[in-house]
Order: structure tokens, then sequence, then C-alpha cells
């Protein structure tokens, strides 16, 4: 009440206006889109998300103009300096990342019927931060070059490998958690939990998507013959993005869980 009744003396409000600043809501345009596009620009996983997709998407447009259409103008040029601008600002983003797995730990100890697979999607989730999170040091200059190279391989290399590996087993762990999921669902007579049960479970299809992309793009980009062609490699970093942007934006568009009602298909939004 104190609070609100010195912000009255200093700017003139209304009388809703007021009663909501002395709740100490002070956040008037909370239910407006404006309100929680801010509250999103807040969130830094959310701004690596998408910006994955600004990355992806200039690089998808530059090669497009370069390869498909012969351009040759200042637009490539640009399109290509945004993309690894971008990257290089997510790599900056993702440091430190490593130490949210550490959350998942109570989880993966009361698996009773894979705790060897979960384990191992930690293992490898831990492993692919780290080694993402060591790339970016040894090439933006917070240790010296030869930080880069790891037992004759450069760090990048391991990195994507890592990933890679990461990605399969993720793809995996998440089958299950689909099924659990599925289950719940149908024994679920409650609107409202049956609500957030299918947001749920969107989101693990969306990310069987993303780890299913990722992966091919890590191929792609370790050279092997089974792997995407450029192009391709290209639009798989773009889907994945797609996919983590879109989960990283209804997760905290409503924390009310009024404001977005999932579709029954689990692939739409």
């Amino acid at each position: 009440i104190q609070y609100g009744a010195k912000l009255a003396e200093r700017v003139s409000l209304s009388p809703r206006l007021l009663e909501r600043y002395s709740h100490k809501e002070m956040s008037y345009y909370d239910g407006t889109w404006i309100g929680k596009m801010d509250a999103l620009g807040k969130k830094t996983e959310w701004r690596e998300k998408t910006g994955k997709v600004i990355q992806y998407g200039a690089k998808l447009a530059a090669y497009v103009l370069e390869n498909d259409m012969e351009y040759e103008g200042e637009a490539i040029k640009r399109l290509k300096g945004l993309s690894k601008l971008v990257s290089a600002s997510r790599k900056i983003f993702k440091l430190g990342k490593f130490l949210k797995h550490f959350e998942d730990i109570d989880d993966i100890a009361e698996e009773k019927a894979y705790p060897g697979l979960f384990w191992l999607d930690f293992v490898m989730n831990m492993a692919k931060d780290l080694t993402e999170n060591m790339e970016t040091v040894a090439k933006y200059g917070f240790l010296p070059k030869s930080y880069g190279t790891i037992m004759g391989r450069k760090v990048d290399d391991i990195a994507d490998f890592t990933k890679m590996c990461q990605c399969a087993v993720s793809f995996v762990v998440t089958l299950i958690e689909i099924g659990r999921m599925e289950d719940k669902i149908a024994r679920c007579n409650d609107p409202s939990k049956l609500k957030k049960l299918h947001l749920k479970n969107s989101f693990l299809y969306w990310a069987q998507i993303k780890y299913f992309t990722d992966g091919l793009k890590c191929a792609a980009s370790l050279g092997y013959s089974w792997a995407p062609n450029k192009r391709f490699a290209i639009i798989c970093g773009l889907m994945a993005g797609i996919a983590d942007a879109r989960k990283q934006t209804l997760k905290n568009w409503d924390k009310s869980g009024k404001g977005y009602t999932p579709s029954i298909d689990p692939y739409l939004l």
C-alpha cells in the first residue's frame, strides 16, 4: 500500500491502476500481447532458441539466393554476417547451460523401468553442453586456441559428434515419455489437467522433431556419406530451431494457462 501511495505522488494514476500497483502487481499491461512479449524477451533460453530460427533462416535465405537464384548482391553477405553474428550470440548464451541438467537427477533416481537409459541421457546431455562450451571459450578467445584441439581432433567436431549421439539417446527417451504421457491422458478425467497434459505431450512430440533434425544437421557437419546435403542440413537446423522456439514461447506465454488451448494433435499448435 505504501509503495502504491509513493508512486501515486510521482505520477498520475487512475484508481484502478493504483489499486493494482498497491498489490505489487506492477505490470498493468501483463494481459496484453506487448506485456507477454516483454516477459518472453527476459527469458535467456527463449532468446537463444528464437535466435536459432533467425540464424538458420538467414543462412537458408543466403543459400537460396546464391545457389538457386544466382544472386551476387550485397544481401548475401549481409545474411551470412547475420547468421554468424546470431550464432556467436547463441553460443555465449549457452555458457554454463550444463548446470541445468543437475535438476534432473532426482527424477532419474526414481526411474524404475529404464534407469540405465535415463542416466545415459543425462550423461550425454552434460557431455554435449560441456563440449559446446569448450568450443565457445576456445573459438572466441576466452582460452588459448590450443584448447580447441583435444587428442588431435577439433573441439567443434567433438561437440557435433557428442550432440549427434545425445540426440539419438534423447529421441529414444522421448518415445518412452510419450507413451507414459499418453497413458496419463487416457486416465485423466479433469478437463483442466487434461489441457496441461495435452500441451506437455505436444512438447514431447516436437522434441522428437528437434532431436531428429539436430542429429541430421550434426551428421552433415561431420561429413558422413549418409548425412543430408548442405541445403537439407540448413533446413534441419531451422526445423530444430522452430521446435525449440515453439516450446519456449508456449511454455512462457501465459503462466495462468488461460491464454492457450493446445490442439489434440500433438504436432499442431
